[in-house]
């Protein structure tokens, strides 16, 4: 159950197309590593933010991958390559303007259609 949320600088008519197609493109990128199907996964990405990351006001972001499980020393490495590849190329933010927190959840604090994932997953 992986949600990757990212708050952006970038401001939502200069990057975002009205197909959304880079919310499509990110949702895709990331399925294959998490190794979840996509009735379970989330891209939030919210533009128009006003951060300063380095001392600059110049084009940045965050980003928080929860999951239940699939996070991890050697995994997150894995995840964090793909989001910054993903991010950079299809928002326009540069790996060096953006930080990533990952964390793991276990399946009984992530509630979906009426009930936990604990129920669901296990």
């Amino acid at each position: 159950m992986p949600l990757l949320d990212t708050p952006l600088t970038v401001p939502l008519r200069e990057r975002w197309p009205p197909n959304h197609i880079h919310l499509n493109l990110i949702f895709k990128e990331l399925l294959p590593e998490i190794e979840m199907e996509s009735l379970y996964c989330m891209v939030r990405v919210i533009p128009d933010q006003l951060m300063m990351h380095g001392g600059t006001t110049d084009v940045c972001g965050s980003a928080t991958l929860m999951s239940i499980g699939k996070l991890g020393v050697e995994e997150n490495k894995l995840h964090a390559k793909n989001i910054y590849a993903s991010v950079e190329k299809h928002l326009g933010i540069p790996s060096n303007r953006m930080y990533i927190t990952f964390t793991n959840k276990p399946s009984s604090e992530v509630g979906f259609k009426g009930t936990t994932f604990h129920d669901i997953i296990g």
